[in-house]
């Protein structure tokens, strides 16, 4: 697949502290990323400053603070990738992760979604009496690797044109609003036994520190996937 493209979008908010790192793990990658595009979603800080200085492939796209959603939409129509994948600026992927997946798209063509398993793990500047977990939090933010994270996925733009862009409207759990739309679509998807991606858990995780908020996302999500797994059923 020696000519395919690939396009990472990398929507970021006030994130000059673990930018770099993120930027670096995505422009060491064994098999490189042909654009990486920095939304940068109404930072108060350096963060374009960061991003600027890398160059191609990396480039930075601003916008007045709208939210993920929005800045993640955004960095699409802006990218020019046959296959597309996102990062967050606090996260890292697997050094082969783009590699591994273009080769499995290779061996099964029909697929339109490769994804993987994530691990969280705890920035080292967290001091060890911080990396406390307290009650749903010790579940939702443990150490297990889960699937479908959305550092983990790459797809094929096809995909996108059909399913459509994230809800802008939410502000939690829109990647898995998303991807259930995937599921509920029929298209091939596959999901690799790896992990592929590793988050990190620091002071401002936007999902720690506006936990009620984002368990609420989640209520609604799970009850949304129910109705669109209701609504397949009767209609088949």
């Amino acid at each position: 697949m020696s000519s395919t493209t690939v396009s990472c979008i990398l929507a970021v908010f006030n994130g000059r502290k673990y930018l770099a790192e993120a930027l670096k793990s995505l422009c060491t990658q064994s098999r490189s990323i042909d654009e990486i595009i920095v939304v940068d979603d109404g930072s108060t800080d350096d963060t374009a400053e960061i991003a600027q200085r890398y160059g191609s492939p990396v480039r930075c796209i601003r916008q007045n603070n709208a939210g993920q959603s929005a800045a993640r939409n955004h960095g699409v129509r802006a990218s020019r990738g046959e296959f597309l994948s996102f990062l967050d600026c606090d996260d890292l992927i697997h050094p082969k992760k783009i590699e591994r997946q273009l080769a499995r798209f290779a061996e099964a063509p029909q697929l339109m979604l490769i994804d993987a398993y994530a691990q969280n793990f705890w920035s080292p500047d967290i001091p060890q009496e911080q990396r406390q977990l307290d009650g749903l939090q010790a579940t939702t933010h443990s150490d297990q690797p889960w699937p479908e994270f959305i550092a983990t996925w790459l797809f094929r733009r096809e995909l996108w044109n059909r399913v459509g862009e994230f809800d802008e409207g939410r502000k939690f759990s829109e990647d898995s609003d998303w991807r259930d739309r995937v599921q509920c679509s029929g298209m091939p998807i596959e999901t690799m036994p790896a992990v592929l991606a590793r988050r990190r858990l620091h002071q401002n995780n936007l999902t720690r520190n506006n936990f009620r908020e984002h368990v609420d996302g989640l209520r609604r999500f799970y009850k949304e996937k129910l109705d669109r797994q209701r609504d397949k059923r009767n209609a088949s």
